[in-house]
């Protein structure tokens, strides 16, 4: 059988001499069985309760906002694929998001002219007005450090509990390496009734928050900031849908198919989806960050792997059986014959094709060539 819960870790284990080796064996199922675990007792090393309730605060005002005040950070605005994006403007698996967002990102400059087009994925924020939301800027980026920080210890946790070096993956990390992370609110069912899609001839209809995908990053760190239950939902290798509990301060953490790909598949990034809330259950707020890998990558995966961990993925990969659902087309990083930034970039021109429309229009081209909704 497939795994029918989401394994819980609590973090303070890996400190503990005596639980250390209990963590890292539950770490490794998660990474191998599942692709997804919950998170608890991260405090001293990523953001404490108030960190959390912070940025809580800061999406819930954020969203608030005038409509005009919002769409002055729009995404089109940048070639960077950062900033604002409006209610139902999104496709994933060939169907709209009914969510709207903002994405944020490390403060990092725009690449130069000459540089590959892929790095134009990193660059500066767009902010919202100061004068608008005082603590928006502040808060996110402390939360930022904060995660970063954490997202850096558990990397190298996850490399001791698939039997390498605690430093084994550290070399497709560059100095001030850029993490992304995203604000998400997804309106109820009942608040979307006269709603529009703005990407596609779509309805809300489809109960899409957002569609059956695998992240394209490292690793993804969710806070489900509202305590709406039965919304996001991962699918085990036989095809069922398992919820993830929203439990108080708990992280949702998953990988991403960079991981899977530089690990030999052995980390696998799971198919995941976000329900619309049911009606009268009012907006639901999502704040995931990702921890990705410079964009140059060009290394081949890791091959120093142990035999003994490289079978039990053979095992899990026996458990996999065919099933139906449309997870649209993704480009999937090929770290041996392109830069990692490659598969990154062409996943964005996909997603966001107004921004891709005003910004890479030929390149836009060739994506929509490479697949059909």
């Amino acid at each position: 059988m497939s795994f029918q819960e989401i394994p819980v870790l609590d973090l303070r284990q890996a400190f503990d001499p005596e639980t250390k080796p209990q963590f890292l064996s539950q770490l490794r199922n998660a990474m191998i069985n599942v692709g997804f675990l919950l998170l608890s007792h991260y405090e001293g090393i990523g953001p404490t309760e108030t960190d959390l309730a912070a940025i809580k605060k800061q999406a819930e005002e954020f969203f608030a906002l005038p409509e005009e005040v919002k769409l002055g950070c729009e995404m089109t605005n940048s070639r960077h694929f950062l900033g604002y994006t409006r209610l139902a403007n999104e496709i994933t698996a060939s169907h709209t998001d009914w969510r709207e967002q903002i994405d944020l990102a490390t403060e990092l400059p725009p690449p130069s002219s000459d540089e590959p087009i892929y790095r134009n994925i990193e660059g500066p924020n767009l902010w919202p007005d100061a004068k608008e939301i005082p603590n928006f800027r502040p808060t996110v980026e402390e939360y930022i450090t904060k995660m970063t920080k954490l997202s850096t210890v558990v990397r190298r946790l996850v490399s001791e509990s698939i039997g390498l070096d605690r430093s084994a993956l550290d070399g497709y990390f560059k100095p001030n390496q850029q993490c992304k992370m995203k604000l998400i609110s997804y309106p109820d069912e009942s608040a979307l009734a006269s709603s529009k899609s703005v990407a596609l001839d779509d309805t809300p209809s489809t109960g899409q928050g957002v569609g059956p995908h695998r992240d394209s990053d490292l690793l993804t760190y969710i806070f489900q900031a509202t305590d709406h239950e039965n919304s996001l939902q991962v699918q085990n290798f036989q095809g069922k849908w398992i919820t993830v509990p929203n439990i108080p301060n708990h992280l949702v953490v998953n990988n991403g198919q960079t991981l899977e790909a530089i690990t030999q598949g052995v980390c696998k990034a799971t198919i995941h989806r976000v329900l619309i809330p049911e009606p009268g259950s009012g907006t639901r707020i999502s704040i995931p960050f990702f921890q990705t890998i410079d964009l140059d990558c060009f290394k081949t995966a890791v091959k120093t792997i142990p035999k003994s961990v490289l079978k039990l993925k053979e095992e899990r990969d026996q458990k996999i059986k065919d099933w139906a659902v449309d997870v649209g087309f993704q480009f999937q990083p090929d770290v041996e014959k392109e830069p990692v930034g490659y598969a990154v970039f062409r996943n964005r021109i996909k997603s966001h094709q107004d921004v891709a429309k005003k910004w890479y229009p030929n390149i836009l081209k060739e994506v929509l060539q490479e697949y059909s909704y």
